[in-house]
C-alpha cells in the first residue's frame, strides 16, 4: 500500500508542475541578466544595474591570440624541492671540532648490511651501517645509521659517531692502565695491557677501535656472542670502565712511580 501511495504522489507532483509551467511566464522562471538589444529576461535588470564583467580576474580568461607553435608554455616555473623532501643528509654536526679536524679523523665503516623492517605493508628493506671514528690520540666514538641507500646510511652513522666522540684514558699513550673484563648482553670481552712493542693482538673489530683511539699494545679475547654490534659496543663500554693508575696505586698502597715500573715496564 505504501508503494501505491508513493506512485500517486509522484503523479500528482508531475501534473502540478506542468500546470505551473503553463500558467507562469518564462520570464519569471529564467531570471538571467543580459545587456544585449533584446528584451531583458528579468524585468528589473537593465544596463544601469547589470553586473560589470570587466572586473573578473583575468587569470581565468582565455586570450584570443593564436599561438605560433603547438608547444604549451610553462605556466608555473620549476622549483627544486627542499632538502626535507629529498631526504638529504647534511654534514652539519653539532661538535666542537672544526671542519678541518673532522676531515682528519679516522673513519671505519665496520658494519654495513641489509636489514628488513616488517610492518603492515610487508617487508620494508633498508641498509644499516655502524661507523667508528677517532683521531688516534684518545678521542673516539661510534654511531649507527639506517637509510634506503648504503652511502647515506654510512654518512648518517659517521655524523652520529662524530657527535658521540669522547676521550679515553691511555697509559703511556699506548696501552690500558689495567686489565678489563666486561659483559655486554651475550658478549664477554677481556682486554689486557701489554708492554711496549707487544702490538695489538685481538679481535679485528677491537683492533680497528684501538687504532682509532690510539692504543698500540693490547691483547684481547672475545667470548660468547661474536656479533659485530655487540663486540663494538662492549669494547667501548669496557674502555670507559677502566681505572686510572692513580686509583690503582691508592688501592694497593703504593706510589704511582712504583706501579709504573713494576707492572708496566716504564722507563
Amino acid at each position: 500500500m505504501q508503494s501505491i501511495s508513493r506512485a500517486f504522489s509522484k503523479l500528482s507532483v508531475a501534473s502540478y508542475s506542468k500546470t505551473l509551467n503553463a500558467a507562469v511566464p518564462c520570464a519569471l522562471i529564467r531570471s538571467y541578466a543580459t545587456t544585449s538589444n533584446r528584451a531583458p529576461r528579468h524585468r528589473l535588470v537593465d544596463e544601469s544595474n547589470a553586473a560589470d564583467l570587466s572586473k573578473v580576474d583575468p587569470i581565468l580568461d582565455f586570450s584570443d591570440d593564436k599561438p605560433a607553435t603547438l608547444d604549451q608554455p610553462k605556466t608555473f616555473p620549476f622549483n627544486r624541492p627542499p632538502e626535507v623532501v629529498l631526504n638529504t643528509v647534511t654534514d652539519n654536526v653539532d661538535t666542537p671540532l672544526d671542519r678541518l679536524e673532522q676531515m682528519r679523523l679516522l673513519k671505519k665503516a665496520l658494519v654495513v648490511k641489509r636489514v628488513v623492517n616488517m610492518n603492515g605493508k610487508g617487508k620494508q628493506p633498508s641498509m644499516y651501517a655502524l661507523v667508528v671514528v677517532g683521531n688516534g690520540n684518545g678521542l673516539a666514538g661510534y654511531g649507527e645509521g639506517k637509510d634506503e641507500e648504503a652511502s647515506r646510511a654510512v654518512r648518517k652513522a659517521t655524523n652520529r659517531a662524530i657527535k658521540n666522540m669522547r676521550y679515553f684514558e691511555r697509559y703511556d699513550e699506548r696501552t690500558l692502565a689495567m686489565d678489563v673484563s666486561h659483559k655486554f648482553h651475550a658478549t664477554t670481552i677481556h682486554l689486557r695491557s701489554r708492554p711496549p712493542g707487544f702490538g695489538n693482538r685481538s679481535n679485528h673489530y677491537i683492533h680497528e677501535i684501538c687504532r682509532c683511539i690510539g692504543i698500540h699494545d693490547l691483547s684481547g679475547k672475545v667470548m660468547g656472542s661474536r656479533t659485530p654490534m655487540n663486540v663494538i659496543k662492549a669494547t667501548f663500554e669496557a674502555l670507559q670502565h677502566q681505572k686510572f693508575p692513580e686509583e690503582i696505586a691508592q688501592l694497593r698502597g703504593k706510589k704511582l712511580a712504583d706501579v709504573q715500573h713494576t707492572y708496566y715496564g716504564a722507563q
